[in-house]
């Protein structure tokens, strides 16, 4: 009898501390389906904003004078400037409701997960802002300083959606990943720091460009003051900061690879330094032989990449932070 009751005390023990034990893993996990959504959404975003820097590489701004058609139609006409206005729309227009789906399915489906759930919510009001500067400056054009504050908007969609996107395939892999960032690790705090120079010299070129310059377009500097561009301190300033922030990147590159056995980190990094040598290689070529529409383009192409790699690498830091890792 003793052996009986020891029995079934030890058996209703086990079952009453079985949720118990089950409980690190009754938080929402990621499924396939709304990763693949989350990367979707991040995807879009940044071939929007790449395609925003495009417009303004190639002069394509005024090419449609209307909005949200194109000379009062909804085919543009056959012209190359046309079509590059007409296809930023076009992604603007698919970017925007991936954009609200992924806070909808956070919401919905992932309750549990901070980052999931408030991260793309917070976007849609800086994407609806962007939409609505895209409209002005279609219509009206921008100051330079409502001009800044929409490349620098941009710029915060595109990181809160790549670092939704990082988290979400994070926890897709490990449901017990932590689901808040962290700055207490050096690799955190460099890789946060790296991203917040950049962030400052690229909008810092709209504030200090001349008219119709390459300065204001999403880009490095070229490493020189232009006579085209505002005369004094604010180019001065802004190319102390490009030095800082291009100092920044291979130092946090290097500090990644030096760690052993980070793939989630080190592919980033490796591509962040590709991306980097692209901007630093085209930008010397048009500091010495002129600006070409071509390398316009492939200087803002990886420019995005630069942004979109140093949110992948901050936020992994930031997970890697909050959950101990050194």
């Amino acid at each position: 009898m003793t052996t009986e009751k020891s029995l079934s005390t030890s058996t209703t023990s086990d079952r009453a501390t079985a949720p118990r034990a089950a409980q690190p893993s009754a938080r929402s996990s990621i499924t396939r389906r709304h990763r693949n959504l989350l990367l979707a959404a991040n995807i879009s975003t940044a071939l929007l904003v790449t395609m925003g820097a495009v417009v303004c590489a190639t002069e394509s701004g005024a090419a449609c004078p209307d909005w949200p058609g194109c000379f009062g139609r909804a085919i543009p006409p056959p012209q190359i400037h046309s079509i590059i206005e007409y296809t930023h729309r076009l992604i603007a227009l698919i970017t925007t409701p991936l954009i609200v789906a992924s806070a909808y399915l956070g919401w919905r489906r992932a309750r549990s997960q901070r980052l999931i759930r408030w991260l793309p919510t917070i976007a849609i009001p800086f994407t609806l802002a962007v939409a609505a500067f895209g409209a002005f400056a279609v219509l009206t054009g921008l100051a330079r300083g409502v001009a800044a504050l929409d490349l620098g908007s941009a710029l915060i969609v595109l990181m809160l959606v790549t670092a939704t996107a990082t988290a979400g395939w994070v926890q897709h892999a490990d449901p017990t990943a932590p689901d808040r960032l962290s700055l207490r690790a050096p690799l955190a705090k460099l890789s946060a720091g790296t991203a917040l120079a950049v962030y400052a010299t690229y909008v810092g070129g709209i504030l200090v460009a001349g008219a119709g310059s390459l300065t204001r377009c999403l880009s490095w500097p070229i490493w020189r003051v232009l006579p085209v561009d505002v005369p004094g301190w604010p180019q001065t300033v802004r190319l102390i900061v490009g030095v800082l922030a291009a100092a920044l990147v291979p130092a946090l590159v290097a500090r990644v690879l030096m760690r052993r056995g980070e793939r989630g980190l080190r592919t980033p990094a490796i591509v962040l330094l590709a991306a980097f040598a692209v901007a630093m290689l085209v930008g010397v070529i048009m500091m010495t032989s002129g600006a070409t529409p071509f390398l316009a383009v492939v200087n803002v192409a990886a420019a995005v990449v630069v942004w979109c790699m140093l949110v992948v690498i901050a936020t992994r830091a930031g997970l890697e932070a909050a959950r101990g890792v050194a």
